[in-house]
């Protein structure tokens, strides 16, 4: 089953935001026993948070933006059948925090649904470690390691003595009947073929452009490329030399400190970051074309638990707010931050360099200089990029996950046993899964 991003964005009513902050902040402390919403019920829902995007206040330059209601979440199947499940499984919870939002309908179940999908903004660029692994899919993978475990711990001196087949025919017939894993779906496994295809197929094109293979009109497509991309090289240093970096070390504010406090308490962390995006046409446009080319990797190539590398990283995406002012990222990964933020700079420096690049914090306040959009500089400049990271970060009010215990490796390892049970081939390595 595809898994899809929703990112639901409501304007909090000025005078209803401590309201909400009230309502939801204890749901987050205590997401597993909370009486007032379950979210381990919706058996879709792989990850969810809750969080306010901050406003500013008018002045005689700026009318000012309003606080944001930020509802992310990762899931199965699509997007208005699980707002659909949600409404009908917890209408209490949904009805409190959206008649705190500008728009609400009222307690009118499919009027609600409507504004919710009216308002969900999806993603510019979604990441998925595993796709095609259900929620589901992943809890029955863990529960057959278990069994399997549980198994050779009780035989182990039986099992000692058999060879790789006696002890796999051992372990199929202790489980019973078990259903095969869900093949996954054939863009992401063929993926990596059709990326190569792609560019194979651009290649060619531009070749054939240039020496006049395919008639006048290919021709003339290929050379109008050219002079686009040298337009947009110069046009892209001009700004880059006219950019100026932000100097500004870690702001240890309340808001950090708390960041920090629910940091690794557990295996899994999460990160959400807003940020400015760079004024000007230019620079909008810039990093639509690089999200887009995020999204084409992260569909067809990056789709077995590796992102350019990084091997922690379950659910993450990019989002440009209504309004295109602001970038929104967000991701569920394993380990610390500060290992996280190492990765991403080892490696998938040029990816992160060119979204972040056209990003700033404020006047003055840009990403650490960069030159060629992402071939120099950059987050290379480890201690600046931290900082401007650390700097962009908000703070959750809910965080949910359904399988917080499970780095991107376990669930991984996990499918592979399950695929093992139904092959006799390489008996020797589906034992090392054990």
């Amino acid at each position: 089953m595809q898994q899809n991003p929703m990112t639901v964005i409501t304007e909090i009513l000025p005078d209803q935001r401590q309201k909400l902050e009230a309502y939801l902040a204890p749901v987050g402390t205590d997401i597993k026993n909370s009486p007032v919403i379950k979210f381990s019920n919706y058996q879709h829902l792989h990850y969810c948070t809750f969080f306010i995007i901050p406003g500013d206040h008018p002045s005689a330059e700026h009318p000012g933006t309003p606080a944001l209601l930020a509802f992310e979440a990762n899931i199965d199947g699509e997007v208005k059948q699980f707002i659909n499940d949600l409404i009908a499984g917890n209408p209490d919870f949904v009805n409190t925090v959206y008649s705190c939002c500008k728009d609400y309908p009222g307690n009118n179940a499919s009027q609600l649904a409507d504004y919710l999908v009216k308002n969900d903004h999806g993603a510019n660029a979604f990441y998925v470690a595993h796709p095609g692994q259900s929620r589901n899919a992943i809890y029955e993978q863990e529960q057959i390691r278990q069994k399997i475990e549980a198994y050779i711990d009780a035989n182990r001196a039986e099992l000692a003595s058999k060879q790789a087949e006696e002890i796999h025919a051992a372990i199929v017939g202790h489980l019973g009947n078990i259903n095969k894993p869900t093949p996954q779906p054939y863009l992401n496994s063929a993926g990596q073929r059709i990326f190569n295809g792609l560019l194979i197929a651009l290649g060619i094109g531009l070749l054939g452009g240039f020496f006049g293979w395919f008639g006048p009109l290919v021709e003339f497509l290929a050379v109008l490329a050219l002079l686009v991309g040298v337009a947009f090289v110069v046009l892209l240093r001009w700004n880059e030399m006219r950019d100026k970096q932000d100097n500004k070390p870690w702001v240890v504010s309340e808001q950090m400190q708390a960041i920090q406090r629910v940091e690794d308490r557990q295996l899994q962390n999460h990160l959400t970051s807003v940020i400015d995006i760079k004024p000007g046409r230019f620079r909008l446009i810039t990093l639509k074309v690089v999200l887009f080319g995020i999204n084409l990797v992260a569909k067809l190539v990056a789709t077995k638990g590796d992102l350019s590398g990084i091997v922690t990283i379950h659910f993450a995406r990019w989002v440009i707010l209504p309004g295109n002012k602001r970038l929104l990222f967000m991701s569920n990964y394993d380990g610390s931050w500060e290992n996280y933020l190492g990765e991403f700079i080892d490696h998938a420096s040029v990816g992160l360099t060119a979204v972040w690049s056209n990003t700033q914090l404020g006047t003055d306040r840009g990403f650490p200089d960069t030159q060629w959009l992402a071939l120099r500089g950059g987050s290379r400049d480890e201690q600046r990029f931290k900082n401007f990271a650390r700097n962009s970060q908000l703070a959750e009010l809910v965080w949910y996950s359904a399988y917080i215990d499970l780095s991107v490796k376990n669930v991984a390892n996990n499918r592979a046993i399950h695929e093992g049970l139904f092959s006799t081939t390489n008996l020797a390595a589906w034992l090392k899964c054990l």
